[in-house]
């Protein structure tokens, strides 16, 4: 009971460190290019994890490189996807909820993978969730803000990240290759900025420091807590807890962001997080 206690206060506290990401990630956006901040968040979290994993060394294998890089790239191009939308015009709140949609995609992916059929449930939240998006992004008829629409689509890599890593950390490692991981998203972001001359010239300290933040606790720190959470915590309460970071990012969006609410976003937030619980939530089987 206490460790499936603590860790459901882990993945809640994971997800409010999630959720001051995307309003953090704006503000250093408006210095800072896309591939450095991801850059230099994703090398201070590799370093991180790399003191961590390296007792664990001697385990590698070739399967470890290998997942572990198909585990990076889909990783690096959700997260340049979601930071491009940062920098134009999507806002961290919308950005929290638009991001979050990547949740009812993963059975759809699983199920290309594994044969294991999604159940009309799942079905019917895509459409859900669909319908939120276009509430929220839509205007002017049907058309929706280059920055809306990447980032929604950095929800694409990112279930097929989740699928990937739900297969292959199975009998390997999390720590090992979750380091192998980083590093690749930190390799492929430094090869970014140095092809697209986009290394900064000014490093404005609260910048900086909300990148080191970003590395080091809503990295790092959040990839540990989620594996205990994960670990101890019911898989559908598990879900449902680290779904809150879209709240929490308009939450933080409002405090730090100064964003102003509308009712239709209210609506469109609303919807999408419904859909997104109603994808996570699991029948308790009877007897149970």
């Amino acid at each position: 009971m206490q460790k499936s206690t603590t860790a459901k206060l882990a993945l809640f506290f994971t997800a409010a460190l999630w959720g001051s990401t995307f309003t953090l990630g704006k503000l250093a956006s408006e210095t800072f290019s896309a591939s450095f901040i991801i850059a230099l968040r994703f090398l201070i979290a590799a370093l991180v994890l790399l003191v961590a994993a390296w007792p664990k060394r001697k385990l590698l294998d070739r399967s470890y490189w290998i997942h572990g890089f198909w585990m990076g790239v889909t990783l690096f191009a959700s997260y340049i996807l979601q930071v491009w939308g940062l920098t134009m015009d999507t806002s961290p709140g919308k950005s929290a909820f638009l991001c979050t949609t990547y949740s009812v995609m993963v059975p759809f992916l699983y199920w290309l993978v594994t044969r294991e059929r999604p159940k009309l449930r799942h079905l019917f939240c895509v459409f859900l969730c669909l319908g939120g998006v276009g509430i929220l992004s839509l205007s002017g008829g049907w058309g929706m803000s280059l920055g809306d629409f990447l980032t929604v689509a950095s929800g694409v890599p990112c279930s097929v990240n989740l699928v990937i890593s739900a297969i292959v950390c199975k009998n390997r490692n999390v720590l090992l290759l979750t380091t192998i991981e980083l590093w690749v998203v930190t390799a492929f972001a430094w090869l970014f900025v140095l092809v697209g001359g986009s290394f900064p010239t000014v490093f404005p300290p609260e910048a900086l420091g909300g990148i080191l933040f970003m590395g080091v606790f809503a990295t790092a720190l959040c990839l540990f807590l989620q594996s205990y959470g994960l670990k101890y915590a019911p898989p559908a309460i598990g879900g449902m807890l680290l779904s809150l970071e879209s709240v929490f990012g308009v939450v933080f969006s409002i405090l730090i962001y100064h964003e102003t609410v509308t009712l239709r976003m209210l609506v469109g937030f609303a919807v999408i997080f419904a859909a997104i619980l109603l994808s996570q939530w699991e029948k308790k089987p009877k007897g149970a």
